[in-house]
């Protein structure tokens, strides 16, 4: 996302929050999660620039604290997806060759078979 698509982002949401804060009427306010998965997501990118969480909360109208810990809860939420693995010897006689081949099952049941170990390590950095 270029700087310019992330400004104009930056500048909807700063609206929407505002627009909704003012009509609010209760004494706290409630994000819809809509617009909250929006904010966390621009958060995130944001964040991975390297740019400071008081910068990024302050551009959107929004408390630092409030965006830390919905942060930190998106966060856990991810952590908690990832799943265990096991790694079994090779059925075949094929498998068994001197030049070791992976295969990667992934939580969805999409295989991808005959990866060497950096092709592997690579696919495995990019995905996730």
């Amino acid at each position: 996302m270029s700087t310019s698509e992330l400004s104009s982002l930056c500048e909807r949401l700063a609206g929407e929050v505002a627009d909704r804060l003012q009509s609010g009427r209760a004494k706290k306010w409630r994000c819809p999660a809509e617009l909250r998965l929006r904010i966390m997501s621009y958060a995130r990118v944001c964040g991975e620039r390297c740019e400071p969480l008081d910068d990024i909360a302050r551009r959107l109208g929004l408390v630092e604290s409030t965006l830390a810990r919905r942060l930190r809860a998106v966060r856990r939420s991810l952590a908690a997806e990832f799943r265990s693995v096991s790694i079994v010897p090779a059925t075949d006689e094929s498998e068994t060759s001197s030049e070791a081949h992976f295969r990667l099952v992934t939580p969805r049941g999409y295989r991808i078979e005959g990866l060497d170990a950096p092709t592997l390590a690579f696919l495995l950095k990019v995905v996730g």
